[in-house]
């Protein structure tokens, strides 16, 4: 999988769901801006506190992948890469996330998003589940939850499948 921004099309296929989902009242929009997907909006903490953008999957797609590379600019907030298997616990969607490194405030990275070790949660609750299996990846994301209220804005220009065990 190799996805580049500078084709506003590639934006397309990304859905925000923000925490309106279980009452929360934060704000989060996509869009095509320069050659690069924008993330943006403003996270609540009274009554939910995440945004997250997502696209679905087919699995098979990041098949072979250790790793995610990503082109950045991000504000120095905490974000997330979020993936969804066919993998369930007490019949609810498990969610596998792992931090996307921080970069510098304001300037563009290339960052490395391992896809080993991940936390597993279902509605934000820990849960124990079987180890992430790229091959089976149904929706990929990015999430921000880090329970600070304020403005957020997260760039991306590139994204691929970096190869690994």
């Amino acid at each position: 999988m190799q996805i580049d921004f500078s084709d506003p099309d590639a934006v397309t296929p990304w859905r925000i769901v923000n925490d309106g989902v279980m009452g929360g009242k934060s704000q989060g929009t996509r869009f095509a801006e320069d050659g690069n997907m924008v993330f943006r909006g403003v996270i609540n903490t009274n009554g939910g506190g995440f945004s997250s953008l997502r696209r679905d999957m087919e699995p098979g797609d990041l098949s072979g992948a250790g790793a995610i590379r990503l082109r950045v600019r991000a504000d120095g907030r905490d974000y997330k890469m979020t993936f969804r298997t066919s993998e369930r616990w007490r019949g609810r969607s498990v969610s596998y996330q792992v931090a996307i490194p921080s970069s510098p405030d304001g300037d563009w990275s290339e960052v490395t998003v391992p896809l080993a070790d991940m936390n597993t949660s279902v509605f934000g609750r820990d849960v124990r589940a079987a180890p992430f299996d790229p091959s089976d990846v149904r929706e990929m994301g990015i999430i921000i939850a880090d329970g600070v209220d304020g403005p957020f804005r997260f760039e991306v220009k590139t994204m691929g499948c970096v190869p690994g065990g």
